[in-house]
């Protein structure tokens, strides 16, 4: 009885990765099926993922019952992992089967009362830990056809045999994170997973100098996370802005003492066209054949894009009729998408769960190909929305959150670049 009265802590997170996959009745290994299924006007499917009993601790049997609701909802599928961390069991008359990275759906199962379930075991590991449950379903409307369906994604995570604690994705390793990019859970003995932060509230995960705590800088920039810009900060030099975007090109001419306070001044230097308001660093890239940043690239990750997984590319211009898919490579298990077949490593990681020795494998086993840089992120790239229990995002939110946070995802993507060749 004392295992039941160990603390669980239960979080949704909602994604927007999608990748695309080849038609089947069966389920397969994939992240998210809106790559086939659905349609601009398609709604995220309600998920709902409970545990029975409601408390567990190490070593226990649990029964885990995954619901999917949505308007007009006739038949569902889904695809269930946890990464390796116990072992789920398929269920006698469930309709799921077992796979090498989970359990997905045999054949479309129909709705009863508006939903479908799916009811599934899991053993948990013999000692104190977390486990994620990463979710992806399909609300089909019956049609033998792909078009109407609602596809969605999920995770649902707990921790057994300890006090919980919640870490923060933290993309510039600066000790902060940004409950906005996902967050884990975890033991409150554990510490930070790699690319999590114990603490919360960074407000820019492009540089690891701006998160709370830290010393504020005359600099247009709001360095300490207060949501102000270069209060009581020290003097600086400052020199001549000729557009009045707050930032100078050359420190030339005459110069002034001060901190945003002197017109046709500024303390921050960097900017390639002092002519130009619209250009400076910090600012907006957009399609134009501009380096609206400032960072010596033109265009950068905001060109039109074609192919998927390893032969996802950026066009060459802004014209979406100049984009090349890359070439497809060999299939390894790698948690990624070689052959550009929309599903991810093709039953090759038959050892385990997560990579043959039981461990992820590297991503950059794909040989070089021609073409510009990918679109494409490879295993640990990509947003995460946290939600609480029993709140729904819709489909236009992620992607209204998605637009917000771009800045935050650039750093992210610039670091992934490296695995592949650049145009």
């Amino acid at each position: 009885m004392a295992r039941r009265a160990w603390s669980v802590a239960l979080f949704a997170a909602a994604h927007g990765i999608s990748l695309p996959a080849a038609a089947r009745a069966g389920g397969i290994v994939t992240r998210n099926c809106d790559g086939c299924h659905g349609g601009a006007a398609s709604v995220a499917p309600a998920l709902t993922l409970t545990a029975d009993p409601p408390g567990f601790g190490p070593g226990d049997l649990v029964t885990l019952t995954l619901s999917i609701r949505t308007p007009g909802l006739q038949v569902g599928g889904a695809f269930v992992t946890t990464a390796g961390i116990g072992a789920l069991r398929a269920l006698p008359g469930e309709g799921l089967g077992e796979r090498s990275q989970g359990l997905a759906h045999t054949a479309p199962k129909a709705a009863v009362n508006g939903a479908v379930t799916f009811r599934f075991g899991w053993q948990t590991p013999s000692q104190p830990g977390a486990v994620d449950f990463a979710v992806a379903a399909l609300a089909g409307n019956g049609n033998n056809a792909p078009t109407g369906d609602a596809p969605g994604s999920a995770e649902f995570q707990w921790v057994f045999g300890c006090e919980p604690r919640t870490f923060y994705r933290d993309l510039d390793r600066d000790g902060y994170g940004a409950e906005a990019l996902g967050v884990r859970l975890g033991c409150s003995t554990d510490a930070a997973p790699e690319g999590y932060a114990a603490f919360n509230g960074d407000c820019d995960e492009n540089s690891e100098d701006v998160h709370p705590g830290t010393k504020e800088l005359c600099n247009k920039r709001d360095d300490n996370c207060d949501g102000q810009s270069d209060e009581n900060a020290p003097p600086a030099m400052m020199w001549p802005d000729g557009d009045g975007d707050g930032y100078y090109a050359l420190a030339t001419g005459t110069a002034q003492l001060g901190c945003g306070n002197v017109p046709g001044y500024a303390a921050a230097g960097g900017d390639c066209d002092d002519a130009n308001p619209l250009v400076h660093p910090g600012a907006i890239e957009s399609c134009n054949n501009r380096d609206d940043d400032c960072d010596g690239e033109l265009d950068e990750l905001v060109r039109p894009q074609c192919g998927v997984g390893w032969c996802s590319r950026y066009s060459a211009s802004c014209n979406p009729a100049d984009c090349r898919p890359g070439a497809p490579a060999p299939e390894t298990c790698n948690r990624f998408d070689d052959d550009c077949d929309g599903e991810d490593d093709n039953g090759t990681c038959s050892e385990s769960p997560l990579g043959r020795g039981g461990s992820p494998a590297s991503a950059g086993s794909a040989p070089s190909s021609a073409g510009s840089e990918p679109a494409a992120t490879p295993p640990g790239g990509g947003c995460s929305v946290v939600t609480r229990p029993g709140r729904v995002i819709s489909s236009w939110r992620l992607t209204a959150l998605a637009l917000t946070i771009s800045a935050l995802r650039l750093a992210a993507s610039r670091r992934i670049r490296k695995r592949v060749p650049r145009s």
